[in-house]
């Protein structure tokens, strides 16, 4: 790995663990053993290193179009790498808006891609329409499907936090239970929930 990757995973660690509000850049530096003036030869800023970490994120859980599941088989285990990836980097997801807010250009990038990834969600569901595994004929209802997955994908971690639950690697597989309900009553085999 090269010293700007090692710098990216001291990052990511850092913020899963104390937030980013908690770790500036001399953290960083600290964590890695190197000065802070080595750490901003590499990178600007914090922001910087959050807008690669979310760019680096975003590229090892977006398949290509060709790639996206056909089935409801592939479909979970899709999700469970997914899940994994969203885990990695579960300091993104606890802290969005705050990060939009100090950051406009993460926030674009954000709403350009989150935009792209609910037309791959919106293709998923017509794989598994074509494949016969959902039964879907009304576009609204695909378009509430979609959204519905969405919104869980997105704000599970936060839901948790606010009902005041314990937010590690085993409950956050729990929004696969929302996403399964939420498809349940297109599935033309029940059994495959």
């Amino acid at each position: 790995m090269s010293r700007k990757e090692d710098i990216l995973e001291a990052a990511r660690e850092l913020f899963n663990e104390r937030g980013t509000q908690s770790s500036t850049t001399n953290h960083i530096a600290k964590a890695m053993g190197i000065s802070p003036g080595n750490l901003h030869y590499h990178y600007k800023n914090r922001e910087e290193i959050v807008r690669l970490l979310y760019i680096k994120m975003r590229k090892e859980a977006t398949p290509s179009v060709d790639k996206l599941p056909k089935s409801i088989a592939t479909l979970h285990e899709y999700e469970k790498l997914v899940i994994e990836i969203r885990w990695k980097y579960r300091f993104f997801f606890k802290e969005m808006l705050s990060l939009f807010a100090r950051d406009s250009e993460l926030e674009d990038l954000y709403i350009k891609d989150n935009m792209a990834h609910r037309r791959r969600i919106r293709q998923v569901m017509h794989n598994l329409i074509v494949n016969e595994e959902l039964n879907i004929t009304d576009e609204e209802d695909i378009d509430f499907l979609v959204d519905s997955v969405s919104f869980s994908w997105q704000f599970y971690s936060s839901f948790l936090h606010t009902i005041g639950q314990e937010i590690n690697a085993n409950s956050v597989q729990n929004v696969l239970k929302y996403t399964a309900a939420a498809m349940k009553p297109y599935l033309t085999k029940k059994e495959t929930i």
